[in-house]
């Protein structure tokens, strides 16, 4: 079945989940598979993505909130209210070169493939945008804790600290084992006169510069919040050794008065 896409159409991806269960779905009612899309009728269709992402093409806010609320929400692992979404206008000009202009991407043909690539694309820059968000929280937890390293302090409870690291590292196994943002999406190996396309699309999103710029975030709120906790630990075995020095004082200090009173 090929999509009657009009010239002009809006296409949406949303975070719904963290994870959407796709072995579920019939794969018989699928107009593609890698990525997994299906048809809203002879005009419009949704692709989905095992990371969360539901991607809606040619389909009204409304619609979308109704599919989500029914259809998708069965599927649906920890659903996300209010998740990261990104809007772009898609224009079918076969006389035309592809190019990004602002909001608006002209594509020369609506085929299948094509629309499979944009959606992926987009897929993983709400993804990442997921990815940013969170890891901006801790790093913003993180700000004053290097602050306080510079002028020779540290924190003085661990538990913040120990949510920074899982923070950072969630987010780090999320970036690898649930979608390799940087990579060349499968489609490629089928239809490599794509790739020219994906290259344009993955250069306006930044894929690349903003995996980069985030793997580096995660590297620095793990190194600052990991040598924050060292120095919370080193100082607690600092005074756990200033108590037994006193303990032994104390006792030295018992025995001789023990020793004074019985000569006395």
């Amino acid at each position: 079945m090929e999509l009657q896409l009009p010239e002009i159409f809006s296409v949406r991806a949303i975070l719904v989940a963290r994870r959407i269960l796709l072995r579920q779905f019939p794969v018989e009612s699928a107009l593609a598979i890698t990525p997994m899309l299906f048809s809203q009728g002879e005009k419009s269709c949704v692709a989905l993505f095992r990371y969360g992402v539901a991607v809606f093409v040619n389909i009204s806010p409304l619609e979308q909130q109704h599919l989500i609320d029914r259809t998708l929400q069965p599927y649906l692992e920890q659903p996300i209210e209010g998740g990261e979404a990104e809007n772009i206008e898609v224009a079918i000009a076969p006389d035309q070169e592809e190019r990004v202009q602002g909001e608006r991407i002209t594509l020369c043909e609506g085929s299948i493939p094509r629309l499979q690539l944009l959606v992926e694309v987009m897929a993983r820059s709400v993804l990442l945008a997921d990815y940013e968000a969170r890891i901006n929280r801790s790093f913003d937890m993180v700000e004053p804790l290097a602050e306080k390293l510079s002028k020779s302090k540290g924190p003085r409870t661990g538990g913040q600290l120990l949510q920074t690291i899982g923070t950072a590292l969630a987010t780090e196994h999320d970036m690898v084992g649930r979608a390799a943002v940087t990579e060349k999406p499968d489609l490629l190996w089928e239809h490599s006169e794509l790739e020219g396309l994906y290259l344009m699309l993955e250069n306006d999103f930044e894929l690349r510069e903003r995996d980069t710029a985030l793997v580096r975030k995660i590297n620095l709120v793990s190194r600052t919040a990991q040598t924050s906790l060292e120095l919370l630990q080193s100082r607690r075995s600092l005074r756990v050794e200033w108590y037994i020095v006193i303990l032994i004082v104390v006792e030295i200090l018992l025995t001789l008065f023990d020793l004074f009173v019985r000569q006395h």
